[in-house]
């Protein structure tokens, strides 16, 4: 009787089609580039731009998209590849072609996932009025002071108004 291995992750990895090991590449590599972009972020300065912010809103939205396409390439695959066998194959045989779509897909989102957040974290805390800057609205904190200040503006033209 014959046994079959266990599938692993490294499996699925490491027999994946050379198009779909790409886009694993890829997505593993701007995923950690993402989070080097926020850690880098949120060690500089406040107030200063940090760079890389164009980068991460890309990959916020292309990185789910290049994980579906992976996906969809496997898949594809796995199709052709059943139509041309007979018998239909087992369980056992299609279950790679699974875990590789299902793979492809994880790390898409999980590239999306880091770079959403590296973002907006980083572009709140350049929105964000640090100590040593006074928020612009702040002599008008209150409506009687932004009344005060439109009546002394109005009794130096000459035109007040009651």
């Amino acid at each position: 009787m014959l046994r079959h291995s266990n599938l692993t992750l490294i499996d699925v990895v490491t027999h994946a089609k050379p198009l779909v090991m790409l886009v694993f590449a890829g997505l593993i590599v701007a995923t950690a580039y993402a989070a080097f972009v926020y850690i880098r972020g949120v060690t500089s300065r406040r107030g200063e731009r940090p760079s890389g912010l164009a980068f991460l809103a890309a990959l916020a939205s292309g990185g789910p998209l290049i994980g579906l396409f992976g996906a969809t390439y496997g898949l594809l695959d796995m199709c052709i590849g059943i139509a041309n066998v007979q018998p239909s194959p087992s369980v056992a045989v299609l279950a790679p072609g699974y875990a590789e779509a299902a793979l492809s897909v994880t790390l898409g989102l999980l590239a999306g996932a880091v770079a959403v957040i590296g973002h907006r974290h980083l572009q709140a805390r350049l929105d964000t009025p640090t100590q040593s800057e006074p928020a612009v609205a702040a002599p008008y904190a209150r409506p009687a002071d932004l009344a005060r200040v439109l009546a002394e503006k109005t009794v130096r033209h000459g035109r007040e108004r009651l």
